[in-house]
């Protein structure tokens, strides 16, 4: 085989490594305790994290989620358990969400993603994306690939 084959199938390997580095990364910084702070509820034991309430305030009339909840929570059908409150300081609505029996750590990630994508959606009428990048092809490099990973991560850890 070619050194050039070989170099370029090499700097593909390094690639993905990167982008998978960069995904597990941003999961790890998930279980960091910092003083005073806490820590994320997913190192919870599966039943105590279905169990737990996830929320969001969402700058709209409580009684217009109430009446219609948002896509991205109503996709997970009757596994959820859905709670709409006026936000505290009259800052709109708290819809908070669980589900109804045990879950996994992807599921949870998925719930927190589609929380966040329901406040994009009754607030901007869009969830708004970094991918794909509108100036159009670069070049694949680990930093790069660390990165995309960390991104693709972010909407289900609240990171980034």
């Amino acid at each position: 085989m070619p050194l050039p084959k070989i170099l370029a199938r090499a700097a593909d390997q390094v690639t993905a490594l990167a982008g998978d580095a960069g995904g597990t990364a941003l999961s790890k910084l998930q279980h960091v305790r910092l003083p005073g702070v806490g820590q994320a509820s997913v190192t919870d034991d599966a039943t105590t994290a279905a169990r737990r309430w996830r929320a969001v305030t969402v700058l709209t009339d409580p009684e217009r989620l109430r009446t219609a909840p948002p896509a991205p929570l109503t996709a997970f059908g009757s596994r959820l358990e859905i709670r709409v409150a006026p936000a505290p300081g009259d800052r709109g609505a708290e819809l908070a969400a669980r589900f109804r029996g045990p879950v996994t750590e992807e599921e949870i990630g998925q719930l927190r993603a589609a929380l966040r994508e329901a406040k994009a959606l009754v607030e901007v009428g869009e969830v708004l994306r970094v991918d794909p990048q509108p100036h159009g092809h670069r070049k694949a490099t680990p930093q790069g690939a660390a990165l995309e990973g960390m991104t693709e991560q972010a909407p289900k850890e609240g990171v980034l």
